[in-house]
């Protein structure tokens, strides 16, 4: 067994490979080389894979995420701020730490104020 990988036929854009028995005979858009570490989008030529350009990187990585983008929409960010419920939730669940922060500072100075009186109350009284 062999790994070909394969481009596009009319791109020649690297777009995979498969295995294949030995003895397999390639295709114009195949080669037993592994493109995976250039620069994608990795181009066949009729020397081998050519890494693409910086520019060419960037324009395919672009153009990948806009795809991903149009075909999976429930990833795109929101252009403003979106104010949805889990904001909301968010939102009311840190009003509602505060409040028990407040009411649990309040509690302590009870307690603290009840412990005194308690200690005033056992102390022994001077005549």
């Amino acid at each position: 067994m062999k790994m070909v990988y394969y481009a596009d036929p009319v791109t020649l854009i690297s777009m995979g490979a498969r295995p294949e028995p030995d003895g397999y005979q390639l295709k114009s858009n195949e080669s037993f080389d592994n493109p995976s570490g250039l620069q994608s989008p990795q181009k066949l030529t009729s020397t081998g894979w050519v890494a693409a350009t910086d520019e060419e990187n960037k324009a395919y990585l672009e153009a990948q995420q806009q795809k991903f983008l149009a075909e999976t929409p429930q990833f795109a960010q929101p252009n403003q701020p979106a104010d949805d419920k889990g904001d909301q939730a968010l939102n009311l669940l840190g009003q509602q730490l505060a409040k028990v922060q407040a009411q649990q500072a309040t509690l302590a100075s009870s307690v603290n104020a009840l412990g005194q009186m308690v200690a005033k109350a056992q102390a022994p009284k001077q005549a």
